[in-house]
């Protein structure tokens, strides 16, 4: 679920704030480790 909910998020298909509290903190770690924000915006790392 937390790929999913990551990838929803990276697409622009799912708010971050809509994400089950449950998942939050994991999804959040996930889209980090991919090089995203919780808006799905990559991070830029200069």
């Amino acid at each position: 679920m937390v790929d999913l909910y990551a990838h929803l998020i990276i697409e622009k298909a799912r708010p971050f704030e809509k994400v089950p509290d449950r998942y939050k903190d994991a999804v959040e770690a996930r889209l980090l480790e991919l090089g995203y924000d919780t808006n799905g915006d990559p991070i830029n790392e200069e």
